[in-house]
C-alpha cells in the first residue's frame, strides 16, 4: 500500500514502529520476498518483523488477498521476540 495509507493504518491502531511501503518502485521489495503478483501488479498482503541484525524473526502472508491478520497477533509475536531466551539445563 501507499505511505499515506500506512499511516493512517498505523495512527489508527497506535503503532510507532517502521512500515515498509513498496508501492514505487513498484513491488521491488515483495518481488524479493517472493509475495509479488506479477499478473496483478500487487504484492500478497504480508507482514514480516525483521531484527536489527536483518533476519526475518516472524512473517504472516494472509491466506485471503483483503484479509487483515489480527493485530493482536502481531503484537504477540513482538513481545515473543522480546522475551529472553530461555535456557535449557
Amino acid at each position: 500500500d501507499s505511505i499515506y495509507s500506512h499511516g493512517a493504518w498505523a495512527a489508527v491502531r497506535g503503532l510507532s514502529f517502521p512500515l515498509l511501503s513498496d508501492f514505487h518502485s513498484k513491488g521491488a521489495v515483495a518481488q524479493l520476498y517472493g509475495v509479488y503478483r506479477e499478473n496483478d501488479g500487487f504484492s500478497e498482503r504480508a507482514l514480516y518483523i525483521i531484527d536489527a541484525n536483518g533476519i526475518i524473526r516472524w512473517s504472516h502472508v494472509s491466506p485471503y488477498l483483503h484479509h487483515v491478520p489480527d493485530i493482536y497477533e502481531l503484537f504477540a509475536a513482538l513481545d515473543a521476540l522480546n522475551q529472553p531466551a530461555s535456557v535449557a539445563a
